[in-house]
Order: structure tokens, then C-alpha cells, then sequence
């Protein structure tokens, strides 16, 4: 309504403007009149009493003249007459025009002047001279301007209600048409973009009218249809995309259980190797009762050490939805370097763990199954690049960072996940491909090249990132930040 209130105030205003200065040529122009006709009320007066007064003069004599003079004065309210020598004895002293000008008058006109009277009041005078008993002499008309006052005021007055009233009712009649033509149908568009903007493309806005704001509502229509449209190919995008990295971690996973197969082999076979032996032991007869009890222990035990690990590869290899719950990332290091420590052996290196602060500030929204994919190709790429052997150092702590540009944010403390490796490093012209897709420097069949690109799109799903640091021949490291919880 906003918008009909300012038309409302900019009709009435134009309108305003526009009636008073009409009004106030009107008022001029009803003064110029009422003045010229008292002007000439005067002249006519003047004229037809002169005539009258000169003949009553010639054949009666002065003083019936001068009766018709006060007979005159009687008959008329508002215009007082007087008779004025304009020489000779009794001539008068307090003409307002000049005695010399009016001597010059012809004979049948007459002047008229505003002067003020002996109250210092503005009055019209009109003088009509004669000439009687050979002497020159007029008849002066005086009248107040009250009346023209009064009627100027009346005037004005009229006008400005006029006006106003013209005013009020032209912002009226803008008001409720604006209403009903621009209010209603701007409220409908207002509401059908809000619906809009809330995601909320059903129930199309209709408008009865046929001008701009129609136009408008239809491009709304027709702009919400293009949008659920959108709405529906994005989402079916976003499916395709989600299932397509679901396969690329998954098939990540794989390969990297491939590494791990070698590392996990090694690691059954020597409790196999004293399942075997103990159960041969027992089978062979020649054992005591007690032996056999001690032997069956052996061999649970290590049964038990088998099934851990088969059921940590099978869990890591499990492709699931992903679930983040609150999870210490310390203790889902300590299981990721676990799993790879048999890998590790096999190449001298050595799995060393630093965790830093109090176990509960290490804790975050994660989903486990990923950030634990995260750290082992990571670890898996440290081990790899160390052929000689040597130390990977894994540490956990808080850390403030300021995320990179393309993610966005400012400066705060974040979960820092850091892997080095001592191995040959990563040469500058290389580090920043490093988490392109298919891009490795592996030999053939030793890498697919999505690991790390793997692992920088899941920690950008949990709302962090991940850097690479490297010096050729000093060793690289990886760092993954995590929002903490």
C-alpha cells in the first residue's frame, strides 16, 4: 500500500498545486472585475448626477441643487456625495486629486483614485467636474472599500474550500482506484514472489486486469514453471551426481582393500599358522586334558584376532549412505593406522601417532566410514612414497586456519588432521594437480588417480578442506581440517 499512498499524496499535491494557482487567478481576476465595476458604477453615477445637478442649478438655483444632493445622499448607502469649489471663496482643501487636472477634464467624464480619508482608510474617489454660475466646481463620490474587502475575503475563502475539498476528493477517488487497480494486484505478486522465494512454486497468481501488472503476474507464472522444471532436472542431476560419487569413493575403497589385501594376508597367516598347529595337536590325540584346554584358548584367541580383522576390512570396504554422528577423530585415526600398520611393516615404515589437548575438544560431526577413507589414502600414499622406509608421523590437534578463498569464511580454530611422510616429495609443477581426478604420477596399474580427489571431496562435504604441503626430497604432508564439534 505503500505505493497507492504515495500516488494518493502525489494526486493530491498536483491537484492541490493545481486548483490554487487557478484559484488564485480566479480570485484575481473576480477583483479585477468587482473593482471595474464599482469604477464604473461610479463614472455612470457621476455623469447622470452631474448632468442632473448642473440642470437643477442652471434653472432652480443653488440651493435646490444642493437639496438634490442630500436627496441623492439619502437614497444611497454605500457612495456619499459632495459638491467642491474648485476656486474662489469656499473652495476645497482636501481633494485627492490635482485641482489643475481636474479643471482640465472634459465636460461628461469623470476620474477615479484610491486615497486614504482623514481615518487614514483607503477609499475610492471619484470626481466629476462642472462648470455653474461660471465658476468651475465638481461632484465628488466617495465609498469605503469594505465591501471590496469583503468580497475579496469572500472570494478567497470560497476558493480554498473549493480547493480542498476538490483535493480530498481527487485523493480519495486515487486511493480506493489505486487500491483496486495497483494495491490488490501488487499484494498478489508480492505474496506469489514470496511464495517463490520460499520454494513454494504451486498456486499460480491470477489477475483480472489486462495492463503491466498482468503482464507481470503472467511472467511470475510462467517463471515458477520454469523453476519447478529446473527444480525437478537438478534434483535428478544431484541424484546422478550423489550415485556417481558414491561409486568413485567406493571404487576407491576397493582398490585401496587391494593394497591392503597383501598387508592383511600377512597379517592371517600367522595365527592361522597356530590354529593349524594347535588343532593338529589336539586332533593327534597325544595331548592331555589340560594341554587340549590351553591349546582351544590358543586358538580362540587367535580366531577372534582373525575375525577383528576381517571384520575391519569388510567394514571399510562396505559401501553404505553416509551418516555423520559425533565421533572422536582421534580414535578413528588410532583404527585407520591400525588397519595399515601390517601394510606398513611390509615396507619398514613405521605408523607414528601425535595427539595433542583433551580427547573430548577432538571430537566432530563426521561420518566415519568416509573420514576414515580420507586418512587411509592418505597414510597409503605416505607409505608409498617412502620405498626405503622410515617414519610416517600422523598427528591430531586444534589449530586455528583461515579456509581458502574458494571455500570461504573467516579465520577460526578448526580439527587439523596432519600426515608427513619422509619420502621424495612432490615436484611444484605437479602439488597443485595433486587433487585433480585420474591425475597421478603412479606408475601403470599402481594408481587410478581419484584417491585424492576422492578425499578432497569428502572433506568439503563435511564443510572443511584439505591442503598439500612438499618439498622434493624433505617429504610431503597433507593436512585435512575439520569443523569441530
Amino acid at each position: 500500500m505503500r505505493l497507492v499512498n504515495k500516488l494518493s499524496l502525489a494526486f493530491m499535491i498536483g491537484t492541490t498545486a493545481i486548483l490554487a494557482g487557478n484559484g488564485y487567478f480566479r480570485v484575481q481576476r473576480e477583483v479585477g472585475l468587482f473593482r471595474a465595476d464599482r469604477v464604473h458604477d461610479h463614472d455612470l453615477i457621476g455623469r447622470t448626477l452631474g448632468a442632473s445637478l448642473q440642470a437643477v442649478w442652471r434653472s432652480e438655483g443653488q440651493a435646490q441643487a444642493m437639496r438634490l444632493l442630500d436627496a441623492a445622499n439619502a437614497g444611497e448607502s454605500r457612495i456619499h456625495f459632495r459638491w467642491d469649489w474648485l476656486d474662489g471663496p469656499g473652495a476645497a482643501t482636501d481633494l485627492h486629486v490635482d485641482r489643475g487636472a481636474l479643471e482640465a477634464l472634459p465636460a461628461g467624464t469623470t476620474t477615479t483614485v484610491i486615497a486614504p480619508d482623514e481615518r487614514g482608510k483607503d477609499e475610492r474617489f471619484t470626481y466629476a467636474p462642472l462648470i455653474v454660475d461660471a465658476r468651475p466646481g465638481a461632484l465628488e463620490l466617495s465609498e469605503t472599500l469594505d465591501a471590496e474587502r469583503a468580497y475579496t475575503r469572500r472570494t478567497v475563502y470560497e476558493t480554498m474550500q473549493t480547493t480542498g475539498i476538490l483535493a480530498l476528493v481527487t485523493a480519495l477517488l486515487s486511493y480506493v482506484l489505486g487500491s483496486f487497480f495497483v494495491g490488490r494486484p501488487v499484494r498478489a505478486l508480492v505474496e506469489k514472489a514470496r511464495r517463490i522465494g520460499r520454494g513454494e512454486f504451486g498456486g499460480p497468481v491470477v489477475l483480472s486486469s489486462r495492463d503491466e501488472l498482468a503482464e507481470v503476474g503472467d511472467e511470475l507464472n510462467a517463471t515458477s514453471d520454469a523453476l519447478v522444471t529446473a527444480n525437478e532436472k537438478v534434483a535428478r542431476e544431484t541424484a546422478a551426481r550423489i550415485a556417481t560419487l558414491e561409486q568413485l569413493r567406493h571404487a576407491d575403497r576397493l582398490t585401496t582393500v587391494g593394497k591392503l589385501a597383501s598387508g592383511v594376508a600377512h597379517e592371517l597367516g600367522t595365527p592361522l599358522n597356530v590354529v593349524v598347529a594347535r588343532a593338529e595337536m589336539i586332533a593327534s590325540g597325544e595331548t592331555s586334558a589340560d594341554d587340549a584346554r590351553q591349546y582351544a584358548g590358543v586358538i580362540v584367541s587367535s580366531a577372534q584376532k582373525m575375525t577383528r580383522i576381517i571384520r575391519q576390512l569388510l567394514e571399510f570396504a562396505r559401501r553404505r549412505g553416509p551418516r555423520k554422528e559425533r565421533r572422536d577423530l582421534v580414535a578413528l585415526t588410532e583404527r585407520v593406522l591400525e588397519l595399515l600398520r601390517p601394510l606398513a611393516q611390509r615396507q619398514n615404515v613405521e605408523l607414528v601417532l601425535h595427539a595433542s589437548g583433551e580427547r573430548h575438544k577432538m571430537e566432530a560431526d563426521v561420518d566415519a566410514g568416509q573420514i576414515e577413507q580420507v586418512l587411509t589414502n592418505l597414510v597409503v600414499n605416505a607409505v608409498q612414497a617412502m620405498p626405503r622406509g622410515g617414519p610416517v608421523e600422523v598427528s591430531v590437534r586444534r589449530e586455528r586456519a583461515a579456509p581458502p578463498a574458494d571455500h570461504g569464511g573467516a579465520e577460526g580454530e578448526w580439527l587439523a588432521v596432519r600426515v608427513r611422510d619422509r619420502g621424495a616429495g612432490i615436484a611444484p609443477d605437479v602439488l597443485p594437480h595433486v587433487f585433480e581426478p585420474f591425475f597421478t604420477t603412479k606408475d601403470v596399474g599402481a594408481g587410478t588417480g581419484l584417491g585424492l580427489s576422492v578425499a578432497h571431496g569428502i572433506a568439503s562435504d563435511h564443510g572443511g578442506w584439505i591442503t598439500a604441503e612438499s618439498r622434493p626430497m624433505h617429504g610431503s604432508t597433507f593436512v585435512v581440517y575439520l569443523p569441530p564439534r
